[in-house]
């Protein structure tokens, strides 16, 4: 699990990390993962609601500009 984890932080966890026993990394590393989830469609919903700000037809220059 702990490999699960360190793909997750793009490192190696903090020693006290490991020291968790297994169900404990494993809820951790569920509880990252949902938390991940929620922001990554937080922040789609965010960047779609922007465009509504932007005239109908730039928005899809703007939305290939940003990345959208």
């Amino acid at each position: 699990m702990s490999d699960d984890l360190a793909e997750m932080l793009g490192a190696r966890p903090p020693a006290g990390i490991e020291t968790l026993p297994e169900d404990q990394r494993r809820t951790l590393a569920e509880t990252l993962r949902n938390a991940r989830r929620t922001q990554a469609a937080a922040l789609a919903t965010a960047g779609d609601e922007s465009l509504r700000y932007v005239p109908a037809p730039l928005r899809g220059a703007v939305r290939k500009a940003v990345g959208l």
